[in-house]
């Protein structure tokens, strides 16, 4: 009898030991990417702002924005994002040049600005 309860104890045992991941893959912590949108005027419309990852999930989207701000996004590093951009400049001249800036760790990765009238572009970083 003592046979039979010693042997379903390991038993157990080697399921249960079986069952844990001995040796997890560790996972990349999130960290934020701020984008920093900056020296916008009245003269200057988003009219489409997005970035997306690598699994087509869209991290921001922003239409009809006129105003300086600054977005946060959670990436991990080897993330590729795809950034798309459509802005309007208009108004009297000379234009103020917007700026958009893509910071990652404290660290200024990309910056995207234009004088010229209508502003669009697609964008492929990767974040280190």
């Amino acid at each position: 009898m003592k046979a039979l309860w010693f042997l379903i104890l390991i038993s157990c045992c080697f399921l249960i030991a079986c069952n844990k991941d001995s040796n997890p893959i560790p996972q990349r912590p999130l960290k934020p990417l701020q984008i920093v949108i900056s020296d916008i005027t009245s003269t200057l419309t988003i009219y489409n702002f997005s970035i997306t990852n690598q699994s087509s999930v869209k991290l921001i989207d922003i239409y009809a924005q006129t105003q300086n701000k600054t977005y946060s996004v959670n990436v991990k590093s080897g993330d590729t994002l795809t950034i798309n951009y459509f802005l309007e400049l208009e108004g009297p001249s000379p234009v103020t040049a917007p700026v958009i800036t893509f910071i990652y760790n404290g660290v200024p990765m990309l910056t995207v600005t234009n004088r010229s009238g209508i502003v669009s572009g697609q964008k492929d970083i990767t974040i280190p």
